[in-house]
């Protein structure tokens, strides 16, 4: 209500109060609004904060993978190198015909045993024998002639230079029977020394000439397993040292090696092995496919159950350890030997702790919690 001056003039102080009071409401109003919005976002990140404090928190609070390990020490290998190979007859010899002719007997069967100087060939005599008769006769002339000159010197009747070409007359044609001699042993092509007639290259009937074989001789104790071995293995082998075979047919046989290469063979960049295996009945024959078991000087090696063996992205096979207590190292190994469910394995520390569960699920630097074999959870 307007209050009425003494002037007559109404008076306006009460609607300007309420126009500054209704501004002042606005201005709180706005003002309380701002206060609460800053409230509202000074809150609000304040829980985001929160929540990722507590997630962080729950994150490292998330239980890292559990594997199983075992500690395995290294410890002295009873090292053994398997080679494949197969048995090889010591000696063999083909005869062959020293002299030319016509094969007019063959008195060995294929398969015999023979000794030294049996005659597996024989060839015709021919003209032989006659030659020797030849020869004989020349040699006894010239010493009848030698002998005579000899006396007349004696007497006076002839000079030593006379003598002297009578004697060398004597020795030329004794030197021609030693030749015709020899010519007709040659018809008989015989065995050099104790084997098995192995095969027959000549029949009766056939012409041998010189050089022309009449069939093969095997000498087969001892016999030979032989085999060839790779570069790496190839030094710890030495003439003399023990070994073993096991043949096909499942004969075990004990020998020593005879002969370690020492020249690789181009094309392959092996060594040849040769063990030496008694034989004395022959019934080890040329041929036969044998394993070669050779013993090996102690090494130092880990036995690790084969299950535990992976491949790196490399390809490359090793095993999974624990280092600085929780953390997952690959390390490539070599494969010595395999026994079934363990395996002999080289390139682990001394002592090492291997992961014998879990280690499929891990990879190289992984953080894991560690459960001895064996240890309660």
């Amino acid at each position: 209500m307007n209050d009425v001056r003494p002037d007559g003039e109404t008076s306006t102080d009460s609607g300007e109060t309420h126009l500054v009071m209704k501004f002042n409401s606005s201005y709180l109003y706005a003002a309380g609004i701002f206060v609460a919005v800053v409230l509202l976002f000074t809150v609000g990140t304040a829980l985001r904060s929160d929540a990722v404090i507590q997630s962080d928190d729950a994150s490292d609070a998330h239980p890292l993978f559990e594997v199983v390990t075992r500690t395995v020490a290294a410890s002295p290998r009873p090292a053994e190198l398997r080679l494949r190979g197969r048995t090889e007859t010591i000696r063999a010899v083909t005869v062959r015909a020293e002299t030319g002719g016509r094969v007019v007997e063959a008195p060995i069967l294929e398969g015999s045993p023979v000794s030294a100087g049996d005659v597996v060939c024989r060839l015709d005599v021919d003209a032989r024998g006659a030659a020797v008769d030849q020869a004989e006769a020349d040699l006894r002339a010239r010493q009848l002639e030698y002998d005579a000159a000899a006396e007349l010197m004696a007497r006076g009747h002839r000079s030593s230079n006379q003598v002297a070409a009578m004697e060398a007359a004597r020795d030329a044609a004794r030197a021609q029977l030693r030749a015709a001699r020899e010519e007709l042993a040659n018809i008989e092509l015989r065995v050099p020394f104790d084997g098995y007639f192995d095969g027959r290259d000549a029949e009766i009937g056939d012409f041998l000439r010189t050089g022309d074989p009449c069939g093969t001789v095997l000498q087969l104790d001892p016999i030979l397993v032989i085999a060839e071995v790779a570069e790496r293995d190839i030094m710890s082998l030495e003439p003399g040292m023990p070994g073993s075979a096991r043949l096909l047919s499942g004969q075990q046989v004990d020998g020593t090696i005879r002969f370690v290469e020492r020249r690789a063979n181009p094309a392959t960049r092996t060594f040849r092995v040769e063990l030496e295996v008694p034989n004395p009945d022959g019934a080890i024959r040329s041929g036969i496919t044998a394993e070669i078991r050779l013993n090996l000087p102690l090494e130092p090696a880990h036995r690790v159950p084969a299950s535990i063996l992976a491949l790196n992205s490399e390809g490359d096979l090793g095993v999974r350890i624990i280092e600085n207590g929780d953390t997952v190292r690959f390390l490539p190994i070599e494969l010595l030997s395999d026994d079934g469910e363990q395996v002999w394995v080289s390139g682990l520390p001394e002592t090492a702790q291997i992961i014998v569960v879990g280690q499929d699920f891990v990879s190289d630097g992984t953080r894991v919690e560690v459960r001895e074999a064996g240890a309660s959870r």
